[in-house]
């Protein structure tokens, strides 16, 4: 399944790349060199030359990939994040209710350590190129990481599953988001996680 595979929109940023290798290099490069530069300031603030000279690429190489830094910067997001949240285990099933509290809420608590660690790179893509297809992107992959399994493949059951974990998947992305932008005095990601978690099981989310 890939990142964006549960909505159509927020997929922009993140197409397949070719099978040339030099391209998937190249979009890496960019990828991390976006990383790091709108981990230090706004996204406003940066250059495309800045990025193409961090990544080692030229400018042409840029334009091959994003149109301009806020779309690099939205795909490096939604790479990130993709790469810090794990996929539900096929075991989950099976385990007494209070492994799997424990479980959901060990995993939502490392995804938002992550985002604490990088809050700084999150805060800047919010808030200089975060638009509809930015939010849909992240909601997928938050709502891909909550679906078993082999869920795809139960036809009859799959749609409003779907729809219930993309609800679902709204909701936490904008508590966690709501989180991240409170600096002092926000509650840790293991309080955090349990609250997340709460919601998720009262709502069906088991």
């Amino acid at each position: 399944m890939t990142i964006c595979s549960l909505t159509s929109a927020g997929c922009k940023d993140m197409s397949p790349p070719p099978s040339d290798p030099r391209f998937t290099r190249s979009r890496a490069s960019l990828i991390a060199a976006v990383i790091d530069l709108v981990g230090e300031r706004p996204v406003e603030a940066v250059s495309i030359m800045e990025v193409a000279k961090a990544a080692g690429v030229t400018r042409p190489t840029f334009y091959q990939h994003f149109p301009d830094v806020p779309s690099a910067a939205r795909a490096a997001a939604l790479y990130q994040l993709s790469g810090a949240y794990p996929y539900l285990d096929a075991d989950l099933e099976g385990i007494s209710p209070d492994e799997l509290r424990k479980t959901l809420e060990d995993r939502t608590a490392s995804v938002l350590r992550h985002l604490r660690q990088n809050r700084t790179f999150y805060l800047n893509v919010f808030e200089g190129a975060g638009n509809i297809d930015l939010f849909d992107g992240l909601v997928a992959i938050v709502a891909d990481r909550m679906m078993l399994p082999g869920a795809s493949a139960r036809p009859a059951a799959s749609v409003a599953e779907r729809d219930r974990k993309l609800l679902l998947a709204g909701g936490i992305m904008w508590l966690s988001v709501k989180w991240l932008r409170t600096e002092t005095g926000a509650s840790p990601p293991r309080a955090m996680a349990r609250r997340i978690v709460e919601i998720s099981l009262k709502t069906g989310d088991s």
